[in-house]
This record gives C-alpha cells, structure tokens and sequence, in this order.
C-alpha cells in the first residue's frame, strides 16, 4: 500500500512537472515564431517597397522618350548614304524596286554583322516559305486542346529552334535596323512583284492568313504577348495594315473586324516612346480608323 501511495505521488508530481515544463515551452515557441513571423514581415515590406520603386522606374523609362538611334542614322549607317538623304520608305511610290534593292542592302549588313554557314537572307527566305505552306489554324474554337497547343507552338514547328535562335538574336541586337526596314518588307510583300527578297509563294492570302492569326486567335494573341512592347505593337500594326488592304481588295476571309485592333494600337503606340517612326505610325493609324467610322 506504502509502494502505491509513493508511486502516486511520484506520478503525480513528474506529471505537474511534464505539464508546466510543456506551458513555458510552448509559450517559448509561439513567442519565437511570432518573432518569426514578424521579422518576415518585415523583410517582405522592405522587398515590397524596392519592387514599388523599381516598377516605378520601369514606367518611368517606358512612358519618357529613350535615347535611341534615329530611323536616318540607322539606314544611313546600312546603306551608306548621309544622314537624312535616304530614300524614302512610304508606300505611296510605285513599284517596289527601291525597297528591294535597301533589303538587300540591309541583310549584306546582317552577314557582314553575323557571319555564319546561312546568309540571313537565305535563312528569312527559307522561313517565309515553310510558313507559307504550313499556316495555322485560324477557328480555334473547333479546336481541340492538343490542337490548339500545337498551334500556340506553330512558329516553332514550322522555322524550327536554330533558325528562331538566329532571328531572336538579330531581334534583340538590331531593333532599331528592324524597326527601319520594315516598311520596305511591308511593301515588297504587298506589291508581289519583286521576289528577290519574299519568295513567290507568299500571297496576299498567306499573308493576311498570318495577320489573323495574331490579331484574332488565342495562340496568336499569346504570342504577341511573350514579345517585348516594341515588337508587338510593331506585329500588330503590320497585321492591321495588312487586313487592311485585305478588307478594301475583299479578300478579308475571315471578316475580321480591325477597329478594336486600331483603337488599341493607337494608344499603345502614343504611350510608348521607343519607336523611331511613331508619328508615322499615328497618322496612318487615324487614317484607317476614320475609314472604318465612314
């Protein structure tokens, strides 16, 4: 009886122990994490507040004209000729010869630039034509998932991984050359005679098949969207100039209404202060939308 009653004590007192031992250790540990939890706040405030400012710069340097190269410099320098007597590049001029012969002479300064086994023409040629026979699909909506996957793909599938490395690399190192020279492309793709520089194969209708598909299909869109602002505005401006014409020749196959499209150009490009032919752009821009409003 004496063992059981010192037994009972002894219970007794290493459970008052255990208890009270666990209260301060749990008191310790929920202090210790509160402090945790509150140095983590703390630093999270602090990355908050560097992310504000440099957001805050970012829309600074966006929305604030950028020291870049002027179009005259660019082409003067590709060319050869002094700046500010370049030919011109607007789309009135019959014919296309002249943007012709300054695409030549804009893919000689890319392989003199970036030597390699494939002249940057041949290798554009050869895109443009794998593009041509295989275009996208463009009614998503009769799509299935892995259809749409392969076409959010679609221009992986048909340039392939080294040809879109080369031109990811011109892209980033000549956006200013780019940029100059693309009116020039616009109008020898538009004319459809001189097959120097665009192959024969890609129509009008491929052509405005491609602005549909990045104006008005999901992968299209998506697309777009993976592209710095530079070169999305500038694709989207392009596809709308091309649907453009495609609407007043009445080949718009898909009927794709283009005014959205304009409005939103219109004042991304106002915003944007990187493009060397902005204004350009803005007056043709306001030209199409007050044909749509008639």
């Amino acid at each position: 009886m004496k063992r059981v009653v010192i037994s009972l004590i002894v219970i007794t007192v290493l459970a008052t122990a255990f208890y009270y031992s666990g209260k301060k250790v749990f008191h310790w540990n929920r202090s210790s994490v509160q402090d945790a939890v509150e140095k983590e706040q703390e630093r999270w405030m602090v990355d908050v507040e560097k992310l504000k400012v440099e957001v805050k710069d970012l829309q600074k340097e966006l929305y604030t004209e950028t020291k870049m190269e002027t179009h005259e410099q660019k082409v003067s320098e590709i060319l050869g000729t002094p700046e500010g007597m370049t030919p011109p590049t607007g789309t009135d001029t019959p014919g296309c010869l002249d943007s012709e012969k300054r695409l030549i002479s804009f893919f000689d300064y890319l392989n003199k630039k970036y030597p390699a086994e494939m002249t940057p023409l041949d290798r554009f040629q050869k895109a443009l034509s794998r593009l041509a026979v295989t275009p996208p699909e463009i009614m998503e909506k009769d799509l299935d998932t892995l259809a749409l996957f392969r076409n959010i793909a679609h221009l992986y599938r048909a340039i392939g991984a080294t040809d879109l490395r080369v031109f990811k690399q011109i892209l980033e190192q000549e956006p200013d050359a780019v940029e100059a020279f693309l009116p020039d492309l616009y109008k020898v793709m538009m004319d459809g005679t001189c097959t120097r520089i665009v192959p024969a194969g890609c129509t009008h209708e491929v052509s405005a098949h491609y602005a549909t598909f990045f104006l008005n299909t999901l992968a299209g869109r998506s697309y777009l969207l993976r592209r710095t602002s530079r070169y999305r505005i500038l694709a989207s401006y392009y596809a709308v100039r091309v649907l453009h014409q495609a609407d007043l020749s009445g080949s718009n196959l898909y009927g794709v209404d283009i005014l959205p499209a304009v409005k939103i150009l219109q004042s991304d490009i106002a915003l944007y202060k990187g493009l060397a032919q902005q204004k350009e752009y803005l007056a043709t821009l306001e030209k199409i939308h007050q044909h749509y409003r008639r």
